[in-house]
């Protein structure tokens, strides 16, 4: 199971890197004005907006559709200040960030602990669980060290199947934390291997993974109610072009563009 795991993960990563090439060249041709580039970059973002903003509250399909074309008038408004596909994506998690959520909408019952999250756990929940971005493009959009990912992602899963690791003596936590790692992929073969060998013996790590497999399965069936149809894939792309018809593009100053260049540090005030 392990190597069958490390040959789908290195899969993944491939086209992970085709699909991040194509997202840079379309977003190059997209800054220089071209709208139909744009809404094809964006098109690889829409699941994710939407499943943001389900998260967030907006559990009304048409109010998110609507939220979505508001988000990516933004990207498209401001893509001069962005280089990179990561640049996008951190502007993309700021502006969710910067997002109000629908106070009157509600999560479903079964899914309250969902209604409890801030915006870096929603982010990396919609991110890496249900679009399994990879943990670079999560490290270089919330602009953190790859341990703080680690922990980030172990807790998220904790606390989303109510398990509490704080109880665990100090030992106990670590054999959490690497079975989290295990199950994102991000161990070596031969780790992997250890850890998986000795789960049998770690009761508490055992539980924490059967949780997490169990509630990652309900949230594949939740996923469908949050991202949008093809049709209303259709129709947003058609608003997004008329829109973005419609908004300029506002380029950053000398000072900011050659400091995006090196590190994207400076975002637009809105």
């Amino acid at each position: 199971m392990t190597l069958r795991r490390l040959r789908s993960a290195i899969s993944a990563a491939g086209q992970s890197l085709s699909e991040r090439r194509l997202i840079r060249s379309l977003l190059r041709k997209a800054s220089r004005g071209n709208a139909l580039a744009f809404v094809q970059a964006a098109a690889h973002y829409v699941n994710f907006i939407s499943e943001y903003l389900y998260l967030a509250g907006t559990t009304d399909s048409t109010e998110r559709l609507f939220q979505t074309q508001k988000i990516l008038r933004d990207c498209w408004r401001y893509l001069p200040y962005t280089r990179r596909v990561s640049d996008f994506e951190r502007f993309l998690q700021v502006s969710l960030e910067r997002h109000q959520a629908n106070k009157h909408s509600a999560l479903p019952v079964s899914h309250a602990v969902l209604g409890q999250l801030d915006h870096r756990e929603r982010f990396l929940l919609a991110a890496r669980t249900l679009e399994s971005w990879t943990h670079k493009s999560l490290r270089l959009a919330l602009r953190c060290s790859s341990q703080e990912l680690s922990v980030s992602l172990m807790e998220l899963k904790c606390k989303l199947v109510s398990f509490d690791s704080k109880l665990l003596r100090k030992e106990e936590q670590e054999q959490v934390q690497h079975v989290s790692d295990l199950l994102e992929g991000v161990l070596s073969c031969n780790a992997a291997r250890s850890v998986e060998k000795q789960l049998g013996s770690q009761y508490h790590a055992h539980q924490f993974k059967a949780d997490w497999l169990a509630y990652r399965c309900e949230l594949a069936d939740l996923r469908l109610t949050m991202i949008p149809s093809s049709a209303e894939k259709s129709e947003l792309s058609e608003r997004v072009i008329q829109l973005i018809k419609q908004q300029p593009m506002e380029r950053p100053g000398l000072a900011d563009s050659l400091i995006n260049q090196i590190s994207f540090v400076r975002l637009p005030s809105r």
